[in-house]
C-alpha cells in the first residue's frame, strides 16, 4: 500500500492527516485518490481499513497509535490496570464534540455497547470488546473499565473502537451516519459530504483537542483503477494516492514532482476456504462439472494440497514486484508472536498431488477463486497465478472478479476467496480472536468469521493468552494457537503487504 504524492502539495513526512501541524490560518486542501472503496462513514458498522481510515479522521478513540506503533494518549490522557480485572482511564479534559457538546464517560459507555451489534454489519468491531463488562464514571475526568478476566491487551484493543456521541447516535442508524446527520465526532475533521462509490469530503475541526490540522479540508476519491490514479497523480488532479501498481513505482521514484514512500507491512494476504461440509455451489464442482457429496475444502488434506502448491516466493518477486515479502503465518517474522520457524518453503505439487487422492479427490474438481479488483494491489493477477498453480495439480481453477463493494457483503458465499487482514492489534490475537475464532456473539469472538471455520481448542488457547499478563508466557501461547491454525489450514497465507 506505497502511498504517494506531490512534493508542491505535502511535507515530506506525512504520517496521517491529523498528525500534520501547521498554521491554522492557512486555507490548504488535500485530495487524496483512494483505492478501496469506502462503504459507510459509520465507524463501528465494517471494521475495514478503507472505513477505518475515514473514521479516524471523524471519530477519536480512547487510545491511539503513534507512527511506531506504540501506544499513544487520545481521548485517554493515560491509564493504567488498578487489578487484574479493572483499568483506570484518565479522560483528557475539555474535549467538545463537532456541535459543541461536551465528551462524557456516558458517551464511552455507549460507544462499547453500540459497536458490539451493529444492524447488518459484515464484520464489526465486537472482538475488540470480547473482555469489557461494564464502564463505570468516577468523576468527571475517570472512567473504570471492568473486565471479565484479566485483559492485558485492553488499550491496544480500544484503538479500534470509535468513540460516538450519544445524543447523536442514540437512535440513528448506519444510514444516519452516511447522510452526516450521526457523523458527530471529536476528531480533527468534521464530515462535509459522503457519496458512496465517489468521494467523502472532510473539512477542518477548529475545535480539535490535538495539535492544529494543515489541511482546510480533504477529499477522499475512491478511484479503484491504479492506472487512473496514478495518471489522475503526474496531471495534478489529485495530491497523493495509495496502493499505486509495482511496475509504475520506478517511474514515480523517477519523477522530481513526486515523493515515494513505502514500510515495511503488518497486513497478510490470505486465502480464505469455505469450511462448512455443505457443498459451497456452485463454486465447486467435480472434475467433470458433476455435483459433489461434500465440501473437499472441509478437509485438512485438500487445503494443505492447494497451500503447497503455491509458489509463494513467485508471488510476491514476480507478480508482485518486489512490493510483498511471502508468509505462511499470520504476522511477519520478527514481529511479537510470530513463529520463528514457520517459513516459506518451495513449492511441492507432488506432495500436493498425493494429498488430493488420499482425501479421496485423485481426479482433482473444480473451483472458482474470488477475488476483488480494487482492494489489495496485484491481487487479480495474484489470483489468476494461484489458479494455474492449482490447475497443475488437478483443482482446474478459475477466477471470478467482484469490486469491494459487492465482495464484502457476499463473500460468506464463496468457496475460497482472497482477503487481507492489517493485524490492528500489532500481534497475532486480531486474526485468532476475530477471524479464527468460532462465530460467538456472546463471546464477541469471530465476528470476521466468514468461512464457517470453528476450533475449541484453538477458541480456549487463544483465551488464555489474552488473559495472559506476563508477555513471554503470551507470546508463546500465541505462538502455539497459530501454529495450529496454520496446520489445520484455517486460512491460507501468501504475504505481507509492503506499505
Amino acid at each position: 500500500m506505497t502511498d504517494v504524492w506531490r512534493r508542491t502539495a505535502l511535507a515530506a513526512g506525512l504520517a496521517c492527516l491529523a498528525a500534520m501541524s501547521a498554521d491554522p490560518s492557512r486555507a490548504e486542501t488535500l485530495t487524496i485518490g483512494m483505492a478501496g472503496g469506502v462503504t459507510s462513514v459509520d465507524p463501528h458498522f465494517h471494521n475495514a481499513s478503507p472505513n477505518n481510515s475515514i473514521a479516524m479522521q471523524i471519530f477519536d478513540r480512547l487510545v491511539e497509535r503513534a507512527a511506531d506503533g506504540a501506544l499513544a494518549p487520545g481521548l485517554a490522557e493515560s491509564w493504567r490496570p488498578i487489578s487484574e480485572t479493572v483499568w483506570e482511564f484518565r479522560l483528557r479534559p475539555g474535549v467538545t464534540w463537532h456541535d459543541g457538546l461536551p465528551l462524557t464517560a456516558d458517551d464511552i459507555a455507549f460507544s462499547f455497547t453500540r459497536a458490539r451489534n451493529v444492524p447488518n454489519s459484515p464484520g464489526g468491531f465486537g472482538g475488540f470488546l470480547r473482555s469489557v463488562a461494564g464502564v463505570t464514571s468516577i468523576d468527571a475526568t475517570t472512567l473504570r473499565i471492568e473486565t471479565r478476566g484479566p485483559a492485558p491487551g485492553l488499550p491496544g484493543d480500544l484503538i479500534n473502537v470509535a468513540v460516538i456521541a450519544r445524543h447523536a447516535g442514540a437512535d440513528a442508524t448506519t444510514a444516519d451516519y452516511n447522510a452526516g446527520r450521526a457523523a458527530i465526532g471529536t476528531g480533527a475533521f468534521r464530515l462535509r459530504a459522503f457519496r458512496p462509490g465517489e468521494r467523502v469530503e472532510l473539512e477542518r475541526n477548529p475545535a480539535w483537542w490535538g495539535t492544529a490540522v494543515t489541511w482546510e479540508a480533504a477529499t477522499y476519491r475512491m478511484m479503484p483503477n491504479a492506472a487512473g490514479r496514478t495518471a489522475a497523480l503526474l496531471s495534478g488532479d489529485v495530491d497523493m494516492i495509495e496502493m499505486p501498481n509495482a511496475s509504475d513505482l520506478p517511474r514515480l521514484r523517477g519523477s522530481a514532482e513526486l515523493t515515494v514512500v513505502s514500510t515495511p507491512g503488518l497486513r497478510v494476504i490470505y486465502l480464505a476456504p469455505q469450511h462448512g461440509a455443505a457443498v459451497p455451489a456452485p463454486f465447486v464442482t467435480a472434475a467433470d462439472g458433476s455435483a459433489l457429496a461434500s465440501n473437499p475444502l472441509a478437509r485438512q488434506e485438500v487445503r494443505q494440497a492447494l497451500s503447497l502448491a503455491i509458489n509463494r516466493s513467485g508471488l510476491a518477486e514476480r507478480v508482485l514486484e518486489g512490493t510483498a515479502v511471502p508468509t505462511v503465518q499470520i504476522l511477519p517474522l520478527g514481529t511479537f508472536s510470530a513463529v520463528p520457524d514457520l517459513t516459506v518453503e518451495a513449492p511441492a505439487p507432488d506432495r500436493a498431488r498425493a494429498l488430493l487422492a488420499a482425501a479421496g479427490f485423485p481426479n482433482g474438481f473444480r473451483l472458482t477463486l474470488h477475488v476483488p479488483t480494487d482492494r489489495y494491489p496485484g491481487a487479480t493477477a495474484v489470483a489468476q497465478a494461484i489458479a494455474q498453480m492449482w490447475t497443475r495439480i488437478g483443482v482446474r481453477t478459475s477466477v471470478a472478479s467482484l469490486p469491494w463493494s459487492a465482495y464484502a457483503a457476499q463473500r460468506g458465499s464463496f468457496a475460497m476467496h482472497i482477503v487481507g487482514l492489517g493485524n490492528a492489534t500489532f500481534d497475532a490475537t486480531s486474526m485468532l480472536v476475530n477471524v479464527l475464532g468460532t462465530p460467538d456473539r456472546a463471546r464477541n469472538i469471530g465476528a470476521g468469521n466468514t468461512t464457517g471455520y470453528g476450533n475449541a481448542a484453538l477458541d480456549s488457547l487463544v483465551a488464555r493468552a489474552t488473559g495472559t499478563f506476563d508477555d513471554a508466557a503470551r507470546q508463546d501461547m500465541l505462538r502455539e494457537a497459530t501454529r495450529l491454525a496454520m496446520t489445520d489450514g484455517a486460512i491460507i497465507p501468501l504475504y505481507h503487504q509492503t506499505n
